[in-house]
């Protein structure tokens, strides 16, 4: 994989596990102003767009800037219920050392996006953030890749994707990168149960794609 200039990464489920407290947030919102509670699959539901996108949507009407700023402390104040899946930021960290351009493409906003990278040490480390919040077309549209590559002089062939969801691997195909989907879990494995595309079932088998120790992913 040595021959990619750019490695672009997804964000929650691929850097972090920030899931349970995506849903926490949206679920803190709903029940204060809503009196309601969404299952994971009702919220997941409402995806695509940003957070600030779905929550308008969610509210259906409410007053937004003071959902959106209940939401944001939320989030903020239990970003400590999050992690960054173990050996991810010593994987950026030897990319780095090789070179290498690495960059985050994430359906989050660019608020939540920004918090969870500050939170968690890793900002520094990205030469590009595009977030949800300044795409038009949202995953799997490939714009977010294309401002990417655009914005850094690098082409299609040269980069690298590496995400959890099938979105993901689209927005790949239709940038024409390549692709490395990230199995951490029964949840995404299902996902591309059905998909021929480069697996990595944990971060050891990502890092010895992505830094040349031989192919220890697959593609069941």
């Amino acid at each position: 994989m040595d021959k990619h200039s750019l490695f672009l990464f997804d964000l929650d489920g691929t850097l972090t596990e920030t899931h349970q407290l995506i849903f926490d947030s949206f679920n803190h919102v709903l029940m204060k102003y809503k009196s309601i509670q969404m299952t994971p699959a009702q919220i997941l539901s409402y995806f695509g767009p940003p957070e600030e996108v779905c929550i308008r949507n969610m509210m259906d009407g409410i007053d937004f800037d003071p959902v959106w700023k209940d939401f944001l402390e939320y989030y903020r104040s239990h970003l400590g219920e999050s992690i960054v899946f173990e050996g991810i930021k010593g994987l950026l960290e030897q990319l780095k050392k090789r070179g290498k351009l690495i960059g985050v493409f994430t359906a989050k906003g660019t608020s939540t996006a920004e918090i969870t990278l500050e939170f968690h040490g890793l900002r520094s480390l990205f030469d590009i953030v595009v977030t949800g919040s300044v795409v038009k077309n949202h995953k799997p549209n490939p714009e977010g890749i294309e401002i990417a590559l655009d914005r850094l002089g690098i082409m299609p062939e040269d980069t690298i994707v590496i995400g959890d969801s099938p979105s993901d691997y689209k927005a790949a195909a239709s940038a024409g990168t390549d692709f490395i989907a990230v199995l951490y879990d029964n949840v995404s494995r299902n996902r591309f149960s059905n998909l021929d595309c480069r697996k990595a079932a944990s971060v050891s088998e990502l890092s010895g794609l992505l830094l040349g120790r031989g192919d220890c992913g697959d593609r069941r």
